[in-house]
């Protein structure tokens, strides 16, 4: 009697353990704009609130995991250029007023966002209130460690994550098929 079968069978069930236990690649993508300071604040307020209520909807649909702005008004921004000073680190700044963030797991996610039309309504609606000049946008994978004041995604002194190498490979996040809608 072959013992191959069994080892297999043992390799293959370490193999989907160690898959479950792995929180896997989430990506981020970021938008970072600058406001079009042609409104009063509280125009600015009220748009973007209705706006994010209302997108919120599409992105879940359309399966973004997390969808979230970060607001870096000039206050903020001066409050860090003293944190900046004081602790002598020399970094620069973002001088944009928001940052948009996409949480998610393949490309096919922004695709469907992409075609999906109340996304294209909502994103004409945006003109009067941001510029779009000088846009930065980045992508990458997030690595989560700590969440609520408690650590996660480490067993044994060890990260659950893939190794870098397979979280570097952007084959697997790109959909074989043309996504639903």
């Amino acid at each position: 009697m072959s013992t191959a079968a069994p080892d297999t069978a043992v390799a293959a069930a370490a193999a989907a353990a160690a898959a479950a236990a792995s929180p896997g690649r989430l990506l981020r993508m970021t938008i970072q704009i600058y406001g079009s300071h042609k409104n009063k604040p509280e125009e600015d307020e009220a748009f973007s609130r209705e706006y994010l209520t209302r997108i919120a909807e599409i992105h879940a649909r359309n399966g973004i995991e997390m969808y979230q702005q970060a607001f870096t008004p000039a206050p903020y921004r001066a409050a860090m250029q003293e944190m900046n000073r004081r602790a002598n680190r020399d970094w620069v700044v973002d001088d944009h007023d928001m940052t948009v963030e996409f949480y998610f797991r393949s490309f096919a996610e922004l695709e469907r966002l992409r075609r999906d039309p109340d996304f294209a309504a909502l994103q004409a609606e945006e003109g009067p209130f941001i510029n779009m000049v000088h846009t930065v946008t980045t992508l990458g994978w997030v690595e989560k460690y700590v969440d609520g004041g408690r650590v996660i995604n480490v067993k044994d002194g060890k990260s659950t994550y893939p190794s870098w190498s397979e979280l570097r490979d952007l084959s697997t996040a790109y959909p074989t098929s043309a996504p639903a809608h």
